[in-house]
């Protein structure tokens, strides 16, 4: 379902990623670890395409998708869960639900109810602000919003 081939990637001028080569193949859950600052949360946004490496490849189900921009990812089916919630705190938590929609195919433009059976606290919470949500409760908006795009690989 996904590889990466010696994948390179640098912040300015320091290596971050050397030569990484990862599959993850389809219906299997892959735990990534390692100490802080090994490049775990760099290797999630070279997938996704929020840094782009400066060498190697990523496949998606086939599809060198390594110069692909972070929307195209997403109508692909890849979703993504950013490290520190990243909610919009302004927004509703129901329009917080309504972005991740956005990287659907199919123009479904309602949030699917599974998200609720998921994250039963955040159907009673709809019109409350992101922002006004406790950290918990906001990590459960962030997985829901990359949840109700459908995507086929959740990073």
């Amino acid at each position: 379902m996904l590889n990466t081939r010696h994948l390179d990637a640098y912040y300015g001028e320091s290596i971050v990623l050397r030569d990484v080569n990862l599959e993850v193949p389809c219906g299997k859950v892959v735990c990534l670890m390692g100490r802080n600052g090994v490049g775990k949360t760099t290797l999630l946004k070279c997938i996704m395409g929020l840094l782009l490496p400066k060498n190697g490849k990523i496949m998606f189900e086939g599809r060198d998708i390594t110069r692909y921009y972070p929307d195209e990812r997403a109508r692909l089916g890849l979703g993504y869960v950013p490290q520190g919630r990243d909610i919009f705190p302004q927004l509703s938590v129901r329009d917080n639900l309504l972005l991740g929609l956005e990287s659907r195919t199919d123009r479904e433009r309602s949030i699917p109810p599974g998200v609720f059976e998921l994250f039963p606290v955040l159907k009673a919470m709809l019109d409350r602000k992101g922002g006004d949500l406790s950290g918990g409760q906001q990590q459960q908006l962030a997985i829901a919003r990359a949840l109700v795009g459908h995507p086929k690989l959740l990073l």
